[in-house]
This record gives structure tokens, sequence and C-alpha cells, in this order.
């Protein structure tokens, strides 16, 4: 396990799943793409914990886009169909909505920004 500090601007793949565990202690899952050097997409599973993923699970959708800095825990090397493939898991801590592809200039509503003082631990 690596842990390090990202930054990534990216476009959800589908609607946030908010969870709420019996523990009472809320998280939210996505899957973010964004493209790498080499303009293929790349795909990141995200986990959002307290108010940050209440905004995320509020606001975004399938295509909004977005800024998020957090703790990359992980990252896995698989082989699939022949072809090695590394998976990532990202632990969101701050989260700045950007706009959606169907916002139109000037008819998109300010944004709310939510901070690192929400992760549980």
């Amino acid at each position: 396990m690596s842990m390090s500090s990202v930054t990534m601007i990216g476009r959800l793949t589908a609607d946030p799943e908010q969870k709420i565990p019996a523990s009472g202690n809320a998280y939210t899952r996505m899957r973010v793409a964004w493209n790498n050097k080499k303009d293929t997409p790349g795909y990141i599973d995200v986990t959002l914990f307290g108010r940050t993923g209440e905004v995320a699970a509020e606001y975004l959708k399938k295509g909004s886009q977005f800024c998020l800095s957090g703790a990359q825990l992980e990252w896995r090397e698989y082989e699939k169909d022949d072809e090695k493939r590394v998976a990532y898991s990202l632990v969101g801590g701050h989260l700045t909505l950007l706009g959606s592809k169907d916002d139109v200039a000037g008819e998109s509503a300010p944004k709310p920004v939510v901070g690192d003082d929400d992760i549980p631990f």
C-alpha cells in the first residue's frame, strides 16, 4: 500500500452511490474518468466521507466535472484479457464542483466547496 497526495479534475462515469451503514457514518462511492498522458481514459474509484460525500451525492450526477484532492491509498495491478491493467482507489478530502456536460454558460448555480475536516480519520 502506498499513500500520496492527489489533485485531479475528472468526470463521473455514473451517479454517486451514497451508503449509510449501521454505524451511521455515511460515505459516498463514485467512479471518475480522466485522460492520462496518452489521451486515453483512466478510471479511479473514489470514496468520500461526511459532508463531502453528502455534497457529492446531492449535487453530482453522471458526467459532472469536479476537482478533487485526496490521498491515494491503493493501486493494484491485474490482468484482464491478457493485458496488464492498474486499478486506483482514492479517498477524497477537498471537493470543488466545476460543472457538467449539461451546463449552459451563465446558467449554472454557485458550487459548494467542501474541505478536509469531514474525513473521519
